[in-house]
């Protein structure tokens, strides 16, 4: 008896251990898993800090994140975020009697700088931003397509839009740097394309009708 208890108390402590440990080192674990994850798809991305507030909380916050085009789209940076916050709300994932879709209390975003490019043969390094965030657009009107995740509070910033045309050798041909300047825009209750929309409307007006149509596709037609 004396001897499992001993075993007992020693894997116990083992345990504790290997929690305090986990906890200790998630942020490094969970920022290696995403790096992963990328790679795997032939990307980069560098992610400055990265604090996941689980189990004490269920915030997720990052600033310093790059992400890198393909190399078939020059390998450069694609899109730039300064600051990132995400509040989930983990109780819709235990509601099995609604739909599941990720539930945000809250989002705050900003983004420094994203590079649209386009090849010589018109692909671009992004579908349009309706199509990204839908659902099942091609059945519904856009306007009352459904997210994938809905959204309590976003706070959204965006400084700096770089359009960049490059040919079959991956040499850029042109670049055009535009200053969205968009600054803690608040959209509420957000579950479907419409409600968005307003957002997507202050973006287009400094980026012209051009580059619009290459962000948004048909939502704007």
């Amino acid at each position: 008896m004396r001897f499992l208890f001993r075993w007992t108390f020693r894997l116990l402590i083992l345990m504790l251990v290997l929690a305090i440990g986990l906890f200790l080192t998630k942020d490094a674990l969970t920022k290696w898993w995403i790096v992963s994850e990328f790679r795997e798809q032939g990307m980069d991305v560098q992610i400055g800090q990265l604090e996941i507030g689980f189990p004490l909380n269920s915030t997720i916050a990052a600033n310093k994140i790059t992400v890198f085009n393909l190399p078939e789209y020059g390998g450069s940076s694609m899109l730039k975020i300064d600051d990132l916050f995400i509040d989930c709300d983990f109780s819709e994932f235990l509601n099995f009697r609604r739909k599941l879709r990720p539930h945000f209390r809250q989002i705050r975003v900003r983004i420094e700088e994203f590079n649209l490019v386009e090849t010589n043969k018109g692909s671009r390094n992004l579908i349009s931003l309706p199509d990204t965030v839908a659902k099942t657009t091609a059945l519904l009107a856009l306007d009352d397509s459904p997210l994938y995740f809905t959204v309590g509070n976003l706070n959204f910033s965006w400084n700096n839009l770089r359009f960049t045309s490059i040919s079959a050798n991956g040499s850029t041909t042109r670049s055009n740097d535009m200053t969205v300047n968009i600054e803690n825009h608040i959209t509420q209750n957000v579950k479907t394309l419409k409600d968005l929309r307003p957002l997507f409307t202050k973006i287009s007006k400094p980026i012209g009708s051009a580059l619009t149509t290459k962000l948004f596709g048909r939502f704007f037609d």
